[in-house]
Order: C-alpha cells, then sequence, then structure tokens
C-alpha cells in the first residue's frame, strides 16, 4: 500500500488532488466526503490506518545476513509451532517480558510526562493481550455472528525495566527503562535483549515492526501521534482515531510473528486457523459483521485496520502463536527479565485483578556470604548463601600464593572440596548461574587446613573435569557455545559472545561434569563457521589429564555440534553434526567500512 504523510497533510492541496482525480478512488491515500470534514477539524490525521510492516521487511530482507538469520529463526518457530498447537491451557504464571521505550526528536521534553505516558502505553498493551481490555464487552456482544471463535488471552505480561540499564543513557538502578533523545533509528544493539518501543515523529504511517522480531536491539517503531493515551505530552500527542494505543498493539501483534488478519486476499491465508479468510483489510469502524470471502470479517481484530475505538481482541489461535513465537524465538528476553526487573515487576503491569498473576523476583545474584565447615587434613565444605532462582554455582580455589585455579560446579549451595593439601591455607571465590547467565565471582574468601598428611590429586567423585579451549577467529563477535546436559535439556557452560579484541585468542573454561550424555555446541552467528576464511578457528575438549577426547576444525556453516558421554568419571567422544559451510561474501568489505568509523 501506499505510505501517507501521517501530521503534515495540507487540507487545501487534497482539496485540489481529489477535484482532479475523483474518478480514481485508491483506498489508502484519499478523503472520503465525510473524511475531509473530519480533517477541518483533526488536520494531522491520517484518512485511513496503515502499517509499514510489509515495506520494512522488503528492505530487511534484501539484506542476506539478515535473510539468513530470519530463515533459521522462523524454522525453528515453526518446528516448535507444529509440536505446541493446540496444548494451550489457563495462563497460571504469564511469561514476563522487559520493555524499553525510546523517545526520539523531542523538542523541549517534559520527561516525567514522556515517562507517564509510556506507562500508560504499557498498561493498555498488557489489558489487550491478556483479554482483559475494558471494551472486549463489545465482543461479547459480537460473538455470535462468529461462532467456533474464541477471544485469546495471551500468557504474557510486559514489563517497564527498572535495574542493570546499558551504561551510557543517564539512567540509575530504578529507573524506569524511558530514554529521550538517547538514541537513534530503529534498532540499537546496547539494548538488546528488551523489547524496544522507538517513539518518532512523522514516520509516514503510524507504526511498524518486522514480522517476527528478533530481541537483539531491534524492536516496534510508532508516529509521535499514534502512541500512548490521553492528552499526551510535548511533542508526543495520541491524536484520534488512534488514540487508544492500539497502533503499537497491533504492531508488536507483527514483532510476535503475526501477520494482518486478511493474510493477501481469500486465497492467501494469515496462517492462523481461527481466522476467517478476509478479502482486505477494513477501516473506519464498520457495522458488524462485514462478510468477504464467503464468510464474515473478524474487523475487530487487532490485526484489522480499523479505528482504535473498534478493535478489541485476538483470536485464541492468534494469542497460541504469539505465545509459541516467544517460546521458540524470544528465549533472550524472557532470560533478560530477572536481570533487568526488580522484584515485583509493576512498572507498566496492568490491570492485576487475578490472585495468579504472580512476578519473578530478580534476587538472583552472586552470593552475600559464605563459611568453611567440616574441616579435615584433605578435605572442607564451602556453605554460602542460597540465591533465589539459581540454576548452579560455580566455586574457583587454589592454595594461596599459586598459580592457577580449580574449579567445580554444584546446583546446591556448597561444596565438599576434596584432596586438599593438608595444613594449606586456601583461597576461594563463588559466582551464580542466573536465568540471565553467570554473575562475577564474589571477592577472595579463605580456609586452612588441619595439618597432617598430604592429599594429591583433585578429582571430584563421579565428576569429571572437562576443559573447553576453544581458539578464537578474526570475528569472535560472532561465536557464542554452550555445553547442554542432554538428561535435563539444561546449559552447564557457555561463553561468548567475545569481545572484537579477543580475536584469534584462545579461550579455556572448564566444568565438572556427572555422568550423563551431553552436548557441546558452537554457533556462528555469520554462518561462516570460525575457520578459515578469517583466522584459524577451533574447538578441543580435553579430559582433566590435558588429554583430547573430540575436537572440531572450525569448519562448519551455523553450529557445529559435538555429543559427548561421561562414563565413571570418564568422558568420551559419540559422534558430531556439523551445518553446510556456507559460501560468504562482503565480509572483508564490511569489516572496512566498520573500522573507517
Amino acid at each position: 500500500m501506499k505510505r501517507t504523510n501521517i501530521f503534515k497533510v495540507n487540507l487545501w492541496i487534497l482539496i485540489g488532488i481529489l477535484a482532479i482525480t475523483f474518478t480514481s478512488c485508491e483506498r489508502d491515500s484519499l478523503l472520503s466526503d465525510e473524511e475531509l470534514v473530519e480533517t477541518e477539524v483533526h488536520e494531522h490525521h491520517l484518512a485511513h490506518r496503515n502499517c509499514g510492516k510489509d515495506h520494512h521487511m522488503e528492505a530487511l530482507l534484501s539484506d542476506p545476513d539478515y535473510r539468513m538469520a530470519y530463515e533459521k529463526r522462523m524454522e525453528k518457530f515453526e518446528t516448535y509451532h507444529r509440536e505446541n498447537a493446540g496444548t494451550r491451557a489457563l495462563c497460571a504464571d504469564p511469561v514476563i517480558i522487559p520493555v524499553a521505550v525510546h523517545y526520539q526528536g523531542v523538542s523541549s521534553p517534559n520527561s516525567s510526562c514522556l515517562i507517564a505516558l509510556a506507562q500508560t502505553q504499557i498498561t493498555v498493551l498488557n489489558d489487550d493481550f491478556q483479554g482483559k481490555n475494558s471494551d472486549i464487552s463489545k465482543w461479547n456482544s459480537d460473538q455470535s455472528h462468529f461462532p467456533g471463535i474464541v477471544n485469546g488471552e495471551t500468557c504474557v505480561k510486559f514489563v517497564l525495566a527498572d535495574q542493570n540499564h546499558p551504561s551510557g543513557y543517564g539512567l540509575s538502578n530504578g529507573d524506569l527503562a524511558v530514554t529521550i533523545n538517547k538514541t537513534n533509528g530503529d534498532q540499537v544493539n546496547q539494548w538488546s535483549g528488551y523489547l524496544n518501543f522507538f517513539i518518532q515523529p512523522n514516520i509516514g504511517v503510524l507504526g511498524y515492526s518486522p514480522l517476527g522480531g528478533a530481541g537483539n536491539g531491534d524492536g516496534v517503531v510508532i508516529d509521535a501521534n499514534a502512541f500512548g493515551v490521553g492528552n499526551g505530552c510535548n511533542g508526543v500527542t495520541p491524536q484520534s482515531p488512534y488514540n487508544l494505543g492500539r497502533t503499537l498493539t497491533h504492531e508488536l501483534g507483527h514483532y510476535l510473528n503475526l501477520d494482518h488478519i486478511w493474510g493477501n486476499g481469500c486465497n492467501v491465508d494469515d496462517l492462523v486457523n481461527d481466522t476467517p479468510n478476509q478479502s482486505q483489510e477494513n477501516y473506519g469502524c464498520p457495522n458488524v459483521p462485514v462478510s468477504s470471502c464467503g464468510s464474515k470479517d473478524l474487523s475487530m481484530n487487532y490485526m484489522d485496520y480499523v479505528n482504535d475505538a473498534c478493535m478489541y481482541m485476538f483470536s485464541n489461535g492468534q494469542s497460541g502463536r504469539m505465545e509459541n513465537y516467544i517460546a521458540a524465538s524470544l528465549g533472550g528476553l524472557v532470560n533478560n527479565a530477572s536481570s533487568v526487573i526488580s522484584s515485583g515487576g509493576s512498572s507498566g503491569g496492568g490491570n492485576d485483578n487475578d490472585d495468579d498473576d504472580t512476578e519473578p523476583t530478580s534476587e538472583c545474584g552472586k552470593p552475600s556470604s559464605s563459611s568453611v565447615s567440616n574441616l579435615t587434613e584433605t578435605s572442607a565444605k564451602v556453605n554460602w548463601t542460597e540465591m533465589a532462582d539459581a540454576i548452579r554455582y560455580r566455586i574457583k580455589y587454589k592454595v594461596v600464593g599459586t598459580a592457577g585455579y580449580t574449579y567445580k560446579t554444584t546446583t546446591t549451595p556448597s561444596k565438599t572440596l576434596n584432596n586438599l593439601v593438608a595444613g594449606a591455607s586456601y583461597q576461594y571465590n563463588i559466582k551464580t548461574q542466573c536465568p540471565t547467565g553467570w554473575t562475577s565471582y564474589t571477592t577472595e574468601s579463605y580456609f586452612t587446613l588441619v595439618d597432617g598428611g598430604s592429599g594429591g590429586g583433585d578429582q571430584d567423585p563421579g565428576c569429571a573435569d572437562i576443559k573447553v579451549t576453544i581458539k578464537l577467529d578474526d570475528f569472535p563477535e560472532e561465536t557464542t557455545w554452550e555445553i547442554i546436559d542432554d538428561q535435563t535439556n539444561q546449559v552447564v557452560l557457555s561463553g561468548g559472545p567475545y569481545n572484537a579484541s579477543q580475536a584469534g585468542k584462545t579461550k579455556n573454561k572448564t566444568v565438572c561434569l556427572e555422568d550423563g550424555l551431553y552436548s557441546f555446541y558452537i554457533d556462528d552467528e555469520y554462518g561462516d563457521g570460525i575457520c578459515c576464511d578469517y583466522g584459524n578457528g577451533s574447538v578441543k575438549l580435553k579430559k582433566d589429564n590435558g588429554q583430547v577426547f573430540a575436537a572440531l576444525d572450525g569448519y562448519f556453516g551455523y553450529y557445529d555440534v559435538i555429543y559427548f558421554e561421561v562414563n565413571n568419571g570418564v568422558p568420551s567422544f559419540k559422534s558430531e553434526d556439523k551445518d553446510v559451510k556456507q559460501v560468504q561474501t562482503g565480509k572483508k568489505q564490511r569489516n572496512i567500512a566498520d573500522n573507517s568509523n
């Protein structure tokens, strides 16, 4: 569809155009007589709702790198969606998504007003997605026209983040994640892990979003005259009939992988089973029901083009599709929530009337205290404060004054250290793996063993020390890896992405694994492995004696996987599965361009 300038329409020019071209009625760009009368009062309004999703996706997919990553993300989602279709249950514990709002190009901003406007908009989102919006009552009377269709109650809650903000934006802990004239564009990498809303003046459409966001600093863009509700603020003033916050509801639906409800006409579906076929978009406030394609249009759906006051529901199928997209493709947002949202997560919480609408805590962190008990000649038990939501803990220790730590991992807030040197003084540090990743280590603590004979070795019974040695290529920022316990599907060790300054360097990490089956997974974001076009990266998995039991040559596409087993404390290679090496072009040119800045 055509883009129109939303808020800078010159009425007299439009009247002249209509006088000349009244016989050609292009749906998206010309105003009817009735709408012209309304425009005299609201000079800055669009004649019809419009959305820049299609044009935005065309631009994004023209980049081969984005297209490959997008296709991989969609393939992962489709697999998950097929396996979980029809398994929705009542929402007892909504998934928390951390939100950041970025106002751009606001003259003479009133920060307190803009923050309050962001909060009211988040409340609208939560009500709309959870099916708690006050005008859902309209659906109760309309539903008789749509037998078999149920309104959706999406099990998700959007919360303005208030902790651990990226540096450089003037935000402190406790401040809501609202920036004003601090960002530009529709993707800011530093805000990866957040659902970002970019509010910009005069973008030419009401809003736009990728069809299926990545959570990598991208987000939804909303015109400054279609964001929020009420009177707005200086420079950001929601205008009727798009002043109820539903533009963001519509665009966020795109971000969570919902297409427009009409698909692309009667013969092209929107990929949601319970939305009827529809020939085209509906505008304004049509009388319900409108019919096309041999069925009744779900015109009041948030993914149609009607006015804010006349859209008030998602279908159950749409809610399920969005929930599955979050689970399959936006784990980075979900996992980041406990790190950037304080306990309670009430910022922009919405209409919380349900007793079971509980929130996660953000208490997971490095232990606040520790102690040592059961000291013997060659062993000691270290105990520490248990942290809420901790996945596991890591303790490193060594004889004071020596080089090289020994590392142990445990899922409980204590660890017995065996085969120590009698009479020696030890120092140790502890860190926690939270849902969002590892914390830093605690400061050094100390203990001294009882005098006596010396012990030797350091092997924990039933636990095999596995050392991961990775030589990075010239683009270490593209590399991530993890070891997964195949029995529990939990990540037991991970690394990357690395800073660009680490190019060509060798990184080492150690983990102690109990008997079982494991997989080591390495991923290259660009799809050209870590060898051999741009560096000579490789991976080695070693036993505690330094012997290599599995290795990767670094020559793969997006990923390479080693499957291995620990049996009676001895690790052994099982098999390997790698992505086919992709032919990449233009990487050197990209690097040169980056360095030229």
